[in-house]
């Protein structure tokens, strides 16, 4: 009599491999579609006018609040000045740069940060700000 094989001789051994390679794949697609630097616009704004609210909306960022993040106040702040929060590769000239993290309130980011830049580098720029596994094969990252 013949027995038969067990069922785990049909089954490879690393299921999970075409997978996890699968979920990778979606997880970086998903990534790359939500890519881009958060940057301020109000229609006929320059940097100046960015720079005086931005300036204002940091100061009172700072004043602490039980409960509320400086960045959520900032953006609250910026938000009753008119301005508009909106992610972007590559920045138009109407868009400006200000702080996004806590450090970024000691230091702020320069309000153009981006402008000039192609839209080769600004991917490179945002596939650098991410973990090394995330990065397309090719993608040279330069320290700060």
């Amino acid at each position: 009599m013949h027995e038969r094989p067990d069922s785990s001789e049909n089954v490879s051994m690393k299921p999970w491999r075409p997978a996890g390679r699968s979920i990778l794949a979606a997880a970086a697609l998903l990534t790359l579609a939500g890519c881009g630097v958060h940057y301020w616009q109000r229609q006929g704004a320059d940097v100046q006018d960015f720079q005086n609210d931005s300036g204002s909306c940091i100061a009172e960022a700072k004043v602490p609040r039980l409960g509320i993040a400086p960045e959520q106040m900032y953006r609250v702040c910026m938000r009753a000045r008119g301005w508009e929060r909106v992610q972007t590769g590559v920045p138009e000239r109407n868009q400006f740069r200000g702080p996004e993290e806590v450090a970024d309130f000691a230091q702020p980011p320069s309000p153009t940060e981006g402008q000039n830049a192609s839209h080769t580098d600004a991917a490179t720029d945002i596939a650098c700000r991410g973990p090394r596994v995330s990065r397309a094969a090719g993608v040279v990252c330069h320290p700060r």
